[in-house]
């Protein structure tokens, strides 16, 4: 998803501060990959690639493109030249990086001449080029690694590097870009950003609506095995630009930001296959993150829209933009049901894409802030459910999953907990997390003073102080060089002997199995958490000793402890 977070220092909501927690938390561009377009990929932290001496690559010139006069700038690249180093790469061995290049060029070509918006799509695209080469030619390589470009060269426009495509202008990068300096206070370069922002809108008109400004994405967009050509809008850009706009309104007193501020409006009233981003219905609006199509509805990215035309309505009383969300509101409300998994959310209306955690938890937290705009009894209804399943559920463990039942019940009663959404229920347990699971089931309170039982358990590793807890109520797993080897994954003798030495009870009877003899190492310890019922046989008289146990497998175990 293209992703953004918003500051808003004049409303003071109860979860204003959860909001921003969460989304600095996400502060990136997530990347396009199979499945899901929620991965969230890190902000780049590097300096800035060099700047290639302007005068190498351009010149004060007009280059014709098939009928278009395109004058370039010092500092931008020109066409001729853009050619020159395709074939300079080609000529290198660098086949991908020229045919990344090419894909630029080709956009140039594929412009359809006869448009007002034209040369403003020709200037955006001359602009990428630029950047791809500059970028190519600093010493990077085409890679399948995203990577976000924020004040490349010294510009106020954001960059993101997306393999297979080279270097492109991201209207939504560059406004969190611009958001960055307005939650600090750079009021002046904020207003920058959006200026030059504002400048790369193309606008055309629409009957009935006049003209309306857009900001195209050009780079194809991958969301699993569907693919979606160059240019596409996104209504999250168009929503998070009228939020800048609305900024920079209260900031400089200038209403052409206002008269922005319509022209963007303006763009929420057409529909997203005639050059807008809404898909209407008979109950609503919904604004689409992606659109290139109606099929995907994007949960996030509407939420998201529907706060940028909240905050420009509260900041500037502007009653279309009231309108706008109004619209939006009933949608919501008729369509919330489709994202409740009954034990997640989903992220779009793609079969199977769930949200990451982090998007759960935007989900949750922008349901809320619905509510406090609305007091719309839905959304708080969802923004419950859904942080009830933050607390209880996993992305992995749907409602028909055969553990279901034992792994929540283990979540509610606080044994397991849900860090980053994910339980893995195939993961073979390491010895730590053994340890973690058996305190808190046990209710032993982990220890506060360190003292260092284990030579390979210091104090700078997690969850020490459960480990030594353990130690402290007489379950001793050291080895006779005093290691506890923290990292190691548990086998079922080592889980037996554990819960043994935690639940030592007298049994009546020897149960009998054919794989544990009576000469074996754990064989009294694995006889106790058998005959006690701490663990179960692997089948009829066989115990599997050596099997390694996963998670889904502890669950079950723990699950039986739960009662004793």
């Amino acid at each position: 998803m293209l992703y953004y977070y918003k500051v808003k220092k004049r409303h003071a909501f109860r979860i204003k501060e959860l909001l921003l927690a969460t989304l600095l938390a996400v502060l990136a561009l997530a990347y396009f990959y199979p499945d899901s377009l929620a991965n969230v990929m890190p902000v780049l932290e590097r300096p800035s690639l060099p700047l290639l001496n302007p005068s190498a690559l351009s010149g004060k010139s007009k280059i014709a493109v098939e009928g278009i006069q395109v004058e370039n700038t010092p500092g931008t690249v020109t066409l001729e030249k853009a050619v020159q180093v395709k074939k300079d790469l080609e000529e290198e061995g660098r086949k991908r990086e020229a045919a990344e290049l090419q894909y630029s060029l080709d956009l140039i070509a594929e412009i359809d001449k006869s448009t007002p918006e034209a040369q403003t799509r020709i200037k955006i695209i001359m602009q990428d080029i630029d950047k791809t080469i500059s970028y190519f030619l600093a010493g990077n390589t085409a890679s399948e690694k995203l990577e976000i470009l924020k004040d490349y060269e010294g510009a106020n426009l954001a960059y993101v590097y997306y393999p297979n495509y080279g270097v492109h202008f991201n209207p939504v990068t560059t406004a969190n870009m611009a958001l960055e300096h307005y939650s600090k206070g750079n009021h002046e370069k904020f207003v920058a950003i959006t200026d030059e922002l504002l400048d790369c809108a193309i606008e055309p008109t629409y009957p009935g609506v006049g003209a309306y400004y857009i900001w195209e994405n050009h780079f194809d967009l991958e969301f699993g095995s569907r693919k979606f050509a160059a240019p596409w809008n996104s209504a999250m850009a168009q929503g998070l630009i009228l939020d800048l706009a609305g900024k920079c309104y209260e900031i400089t007193g200038d209403k052409k930001y206002l008269h922005a501020g319509e022209k963007i409006l303006n763009s929420f009233r057409i529909p997203w296959d005639k050059g807008g981003v809404t898909d209407y219905d008979n109950h609503g609006n919904w604004y689409l993150e992606v659109a290139a199509t109606d099929e995907l509805k994007i949960l996030n990215g509407f939420l998201f829209t529907l706060d940028s035309l909240h905050d420009y309505h509260e900041r500037t009383g502007n009653k279309k933009a009231l309108k706008l969300f109004d619209a939006g509101v009933a949608e919501a409300k008729e369509h919330l049901g489709e994202y409740d998994l009954g034990y997640w959310s989903n992220y779009s209306l793609v079969k199977g894409n769930k949200a990451s955690y982090e998007y759960h938890k935007i989900h949750t937290t922008l349901l809320y802030r619905l509510y406090e705009f609305t007091g719309e009894a839905e959304f708080k209804e969802y923004a419950d459910k859904f942080n009830n399943y933050l607390k209880y559920n996993f992305i992995d463990i749907p409602q028909e999953h055969r553990s279901f039942t034992q792994i929540t019940a283990l979540s509610k009663a606080g044994i397991i907990t849900n860090e980053n959404g994910w339980f893995g229920p195939h993961n073979v347990m390491t010895k730590t997390e053994f340890a973690v699971w058996l305190c808190r089931i046990k209710n032993w309170s982990p220890n506060k003073v360190f003292h260092g039982y284990y030579r390979d358990v210091g104090r700078d590793r997690s969850n020490w102080s459960y480990i030594e807890t353990l130690k402290e109520r007489g379950v001793d797993l050291s080895d006779k060089d005093g290691l506890f080897y923290p990292d190691d994954e548990v086998t079922r003798d080592e889980a037996a002997a554990i819960l043994s030495a935690a639940y030592s009870t007298p049994i009546d009877g020897k149960p009998t199995m054919k794989d544990v003899p009576a000469d074996y190492k754990y064989y009294d310890e694995i006889r106790l958490a058998v005959g006690n019922d701490l663990i179960s046989l692997y089948g009829p008289n066989f115990f599997r000793p050596d099997l390694k146990l996963t998670h889904e497998q502890a669950a079950l175990v723990f699950y039986k402890l739960l009662s004793k």
